[in-house]
């Protein structure tokens, strides 16, 4: 699994706090060889499917990886595939106002099969609070652009937005499933710290969302998802059967990973994660070997994690693997733990797997947090 992070954006999103900067900034011939550079130090060439059974994928995110020029593009995903060969799944994020028939033919002769495209809504007043720079015709255009070259897109859409109202994502929703994609991430928007949005909310300049309004948004995506077809395989990713990210699915699943670029975290599998520090400058300078820091995780950590990522899928905690890999006495604490969210009908408890309810989900930070 290969993640590659382009620090680059036209405009920063208020709500962001990935790392990136402003367009105007980059050398991308530069930061190609970069990348390129510390992928070929990192990357160890891989046939497809690794020995930890994770898919051999690569994903292209960021920032605004849209914004790669067409012979940078080019030269990147030839590098990569080069050195990991033809993934399972090839991904690249990208902004609705950067999608044209030539950009798109370009991104799928490099080999991308998988195009995963921020929406977040289809109200013009809504993307303008968060400061996206599309509109909801551009969103429009550029799907109908992607699926005359793709068979496999994924729309992001989010929802607590400032001024978003139950009814507007409604409409938001029904604009999605006309365009019937074959995958969603629905996520509620986060107040992270250091972000303009928080820095507005704080001054009083917006209000933030109540929990039991987001709590029905999050509610009225599942239903209409769940009717369209949609498989709820993650608690913010819905996919048509079969459909599913291969590349997201393996975080999931605890799987290793390779980040490459200024920002980009790695994990080896095992209790190691580390990142490169976020900043593109002393990035490109540093001719593909650039500074890292490193966590090593506890025990504990690593137990603690694995519940996290196992509750949030649909297939949840596999009872004999988390025995097998944590131990009788951690089984024991593990069940004891869930019986009361069992009694509350917020988990499924079985003699073989640990899995939250679909009332379990809508509170799902309270559930793992008790498990923990």
């Amino acid at each position: 699994m290969i993640y590659v992070h382009v620090p680059f954006c036209r405009r920063k999103c208020l709500y962001c706090d990935f790392y990136s900067v402003g367009e105007r900034l980059a050398d991308w011939p530069a930061l190609i060889d970069a990348l390129l550079a510390e992928a070929r130090r990192r990357i160890v060439p891989l046939s497809p499917g690794h020995s930890d059974g994770s898919p051999n994928t690569i994903y292209i995110g960021g920032g605004t990886p849209s914004l790669i020029p067409a012979v940078d593009f080019r030269r990147l995903a030839d590098g990569l595939i080069g050195l990991c060969g033809v993934p399972d799944e090839f991904t690249i994020e990208v902004n609705p106002d950067d999608v044209t028939p030539g950009m798109a033919s370009l991104w799928h002769d490099c080999g991308v099969n998988r195009v995963s495209m921020g929406v977040q809504s289809l109200c013009d007043v809504e993307l303008r609070a968060v400061g996206r720079r599309h509109t909801a015709s551009d969103a429009l255009r550029a799907y109908d652009v992607l699926k005359n070259v793709f068979d496999n897109v994924s729309l992001d859409l989010m929802f607590g937005l400032p001024g978003q109202s139950v009814d507007s994502l409604g409409d938001t929703l029904r604009g999605f499933m006309d365009m019937n994609p074959e995958h969603i991430s629905a996520y509620s928007l986060m107040y992270e710290e250091r972000t303009a949005l928080t820095r507005m909310r704080d001054d009083g300049r917006l209000q933030e969302t109540s929990d039991v309004d987001s709590a029905a948004m999050f509610e009225l995506i599942s239903s209409v998802l769940a009717q369209h077809g949609y498989d709820q395989y993650e608690i913010s990713n819905y996919a048509k059967p079969g459909r599913e990210s291969l590349h997201n699915s393996a975080y999931w699943r605890g799987c290793a990973y390779t980040g490459i670029g200024p920002g980009a975290h790695s994990y080896d599998g095992c209790r190691i994660r580390s990142y490169n520090e976020p900043d593109v400058k002393a990035y490109v300078g540093s001719c593909g070997n650039p500074q890292t820091s490193e966590e090593i995780l506890s025990d504990l950590e690593i137990c603690e994690e694995y519940k996290m990522t196992r509750l949030r899928t649909r297939d949840g905690i596999d009872l004999d693997e988390f025995e097998n890999r944590f131990g009788s006495e951690a089984l024991r604490l593990l069940l004891r733990a869930a019986g009361k969210f069992a009694d509350a009908g917020l988990v499924e408890l079985s003699d073989s797997k640990l899995a939250l309810t679909h009332s379990g989900v809508m509170v799902s930070d309270e559930v793992i947090v008790g498990l923990f």
